[in-house]
């Protein structure tokens, strides 16, 4: 025997590898203790350090919100001050009217109002302390005279006077304002502004087309703004506090080049609270709250942005702009240029799936941008109401957030888990060098002793060899006491027990052979049995069928009705099937029948002769009624049924045809009429009962459908087996190549159109297996 498939050879294989997956595993075990104590180490100091920078984050930003939800705020309690006087000056104007007349004859708050020369407007002289125009629409134009302002314009612009007192202290303190307004209902929508500037050439030629009629300052400039507010009316919580009513625009860029601002509006009302009255504003500065966000630093380069619920990031810096994948577009409106960075138009992919917060708290998760990681933090501000160019005004918050490179957050863990990873490094190289020093002394020691123990296994080898030649006559010395000395001693026994068995291997074979004989005569037996109850079972089946189609309609019988022409085909797809047709001459009318019992075989052909033999004995007893009729066939069929104890039902259609007119009860598959000249028309059967047999009592649910049938009209009755025919490609033949048939061959006789139908179905199952029974009735009024 070759050295290599030795046991001695295999011996010192097995112990050598097992000394070295040992060590191997041990070494292992070490290494990777150490790697995991690092991982767990490092995962426990990640877990620390997310949670120290989550809430640092937190808290930073919810100061960040505070803040500059605080600077709206207070502008929002400015304007809030200023709408409060000019709403009491409405309320209370019957009694103020002194005061309002004073003020509006007084040398200090007197509109000294003139037309611009070429009548586009009318402005006062402005050293009055705020700008008054009225814009070309709210101008008297009588005839050939020069314009004059309208007569109701004027004493709006009287009885808001006194505003000029206020208006002033409000825009000098406080927020950052460029502009401060007020402006009157659409009919007056003239403007009272500061700081004072030439209003009306401003807006001429920022958007000359307002100045036209029939246009107003609310409509062109904010469009739906007063409608919204006026949906207002008759809610009594939206007027308890009027503060609230204060509505935000969406940031934009100041025509006028005072930067991106926000305009804040709160309208006033009539003393009854019935109808707008005009509104406050302020264009309040963004620039500070813009120059805040981009100045925020948060770790090394992580910054913040601010943008607006629906997504339109309006201060951000521009190196977080392009980490974030933003580009700014404007849109230029009526006078107003927007500016939008939205974030579904990103370049960057986390950036476009971004979902905005929804509650009141601080969010954090972790995204991916130009394939490094990041966390980011987001917070919502207080709400405020919306307009955004709709009358549909809406509850809106802006959202701060925070965007930190996490190599930042874990710059130090990162540094560690170096460390970690060198260390681990430095253990399995020494263990790769314990390991073969190990192993070479394990194999010289394995070498030795497998010498002494695989004495009697070479004696083993060796006997098994003769045996494999029919030599039964060896033997193993197997004088030691160990496994290896048993195992000599049981091959020895397994020895003379092959002798002996080969000694009795011929009787053996002899009655094996003879118990195999007897088997084999057995088989012939039952096989012989087994022919004569299949023939029987044949003829039997045969016999089913061959009733089956006797009690069908003849040719004779169709023959002979003298108003229809009759033809009918009913091929099964077993032996015995369940599709059944009839045409029988009643005392009142021709009956016709067509249906198809569930599944096939003998039970369904059986149930096909019960309904044929009831339809029979039904028409002998006289019974005229279509309902009646196929009621009590249903509850002959329930009852056999249930006696035999089969699981089938049937469709059943019952047709009386009487004088040209063809009632039909009962569900079954839709009746097809061809009329002479071609058309068709589809009678759905499905509401005019219930499959017979489902239900004992059914008469509650059969109703009646008529069809008149004139010379030469065509009626198709057929079972699913020709709609559901299949081509080899598995494709349903279908009503419409059905119809298609039907139409081409109506000019022939009844039987002449059944063969045409039944031709054009078998051309298309070709070769194909026939799964249901195919059955058809063609009915003609004859001309």
């Amino acid at each position: 025997m070759p050295w290599r498939h030795s046991f001695r050879t295999k011996l010192v294989l097995v112990a050598g590898v097992s000394v070295f997956a040992g060590l191997l595993l041990s070494g292992g075990a070490a290494y990777f203790g150490i790697a995991q104590l690092g991982r767990e180490a490092g995962q426990e100091t990640r877990r620390g350090l997310s949670y120290n920078s989550a809430e640092y984050l937190g808290k930073h930003i919810r100061n960040v919100a505070e803040r500059l939800s605080g600077e709206i705020e207070r502008a929002e309690s400015e304007l809030a001050t200023l709408t409060a006087v000019a709403q009491t000056l409405i309320d209370h104007r019957r009694e103020l009217t002194p005061l309002l007349d004073a003020a509006a004859a007084s040398p200090l708050l007197r509109d000294r109002m003139q037309i611009e020369p070429e009548g586009r407007w009318a402005q006062n002289s402005g050293e009055e302390p705020a700008i008054v125009t009225a814009w070309g629409y709210l101008l008297d134009r009588p005839g050939d005279a020069p314009p004059r302002l309208r007569a109701d314009v004027a004493a709006a612009i009287d009885e808001t006077a006194l505003l000029d007192l206020v208006m002033p202290p409000i825009f000098s303190e406080g927020s950052r304002k460029l502009q401060i307004y007020y402006v009157g209902p659409r009919e007056r929508s003239f403007a009272r502004f500061l700081p004072a500037k030439d209003l009306g050439a401003k807006i001429f030629e920022m958007a000359a087309p307002h100045n036209d009629p029939p246009n107003n300052f609310w409509d062109f400039f904010f469009p739906g703004l007063v409608d919204g507010w006026s949906a207002w009316i008759g809610d009594s919580a939206r007027f308890t506090a009027l503060h609230d009513q204060i509505t935000l625009t969406p940031p934009y860029d100041d025509a006028a080049g005072g930067g991106p601002v926000v305009t804040l509006f709160q309208p006033l009302w009539t003393a009854d609270r019935g109808a707008f009255a005009g509104a406050l504003g302020f264009d309040l500065s963004l620039t500070a709250i813009i120059d805040y966000v981009e100045g925020l630093r948060l770790f090394g380069s992580g910054f913040a942005f601010l943008a607006t619920d629906a997504g339109n990031v309006f201060a951000i810096n521009p190196g977080g702009a392009r980490r974030m994948g933003l580009s700014l577009t404007t849109s230029a409106g009526q006078g107003v240029s927007r500016f939008e960075q939205l974030l579904k138009d990103s370049s960057e992919p986390a950036i476009q799936g971004l979902a905005l917060p929804t509650g009141d708290g601080t969010t954090s998760t972790e995204l991916t941008l130009a394939g490094h990681p990041y966390v980011l933090t987001l917070v919502r501000l207080p709400p405020f109401t919306a307009w955004a160019g709709t009358a549909e005004l809406y509850r809106s918050r802006w959202v701060v957030g925070f965007i930190v490179p996490s190599e930042e957050i874990y710059a130090a863990l990162d540094a560690a888990d170096a460390a970690v990873t060198a260390s681990a490094r430095r253990v399995l190289i020494s263990q790769i060098a314990i390991t073969l020093l190990t192993l070479a002394l394990v194999m010289f020691g394995v070498i030795l002793v497998s010498r002494r123990l695989t004495g009697t296994l070479v004696q083993l080898a060796r006997a098994a060899g003769q045996i494999s030649h029919k030599n039964y006559e060896v033997h193993v010395e197997a004088e030691s006491a160990d496994e290896i000395g048993q195992l000599g001693r049981v091959f020895n026994q397994m020895v003379g027990e092959i002798r002996q068995y080969t000694a009795n291997l011929e009787g053996l074979v002899q009655q094996r052979t003879g118990e195999l004989e007897r088997a084999n005569r057995e088989i012939i037996a039952l096989n012989e049995r087994l022919a004569e109850e299949n023939l029987r079972m044949g003829a039997e089946l045969d016999v089913a069928r061959r009733l089956q189609l006797m009690v069908l309609p003849g040719e004779g019988e169709l023959a002979a009705f003298s108003e229809l022409d009759l033809a009918g085909f009913m091929s099964p797809a077993d032996e015995v099937g369940g599709d059944y047709y009839d045409v029988l001459q009643g005392g009142h009318a021709v009956k016709i029948a067509i249906g198809d019992v569930t599944g096939h075989g003998l039970e369904s052909g059986v149930l096909m002769l019960m309904v044929q033999t009831a339809v029979r004995t039904l028409l002998a007893s006289d019974e005229a009624d279509p309902r009646r009729f196929l009621a009590i066939i249903n509850k002959v069929l329930y009852q056999n049924i249930a006696r035999i104890r089969v699981d089938r039902t049937m469709s059943l259609a019952l047709l009386d045809y009487r004088d040209g007119l063809l009632t039909v009860a009962g569900q079954h598959e839709e009746i097809i009429v061809i009329r002479a000249g071609g058309e068709v028309e589809r009678v759905d059967t499905m509401d005019l009962g219930l499959p017979i047999g489902l239900e004992p009592e059914i008469a509650d649910f059969i109703e009646l459908a008529q069809v008149k049938l004139e010379p030469g009209d065509l009626v198709a009755l057929y079972t699913d087996g020709i709609t559901e025919a299949e081509d080899p490609a598995g494709a349903y033949y279908g009503v419409d190549r059905m119809i298609d048939a039907l139409r081409a061959a109506r000019a022939g006789s009844s039987a002449q159109v059944r063969d045409a139908l039944i031709a054009d179905v078998m051309k298309y199952i070709g070769a194909a297996k026939i799964h249901d029974d195919i059955t058809t009735l063609i009915i003609k009024r004859r001309a």
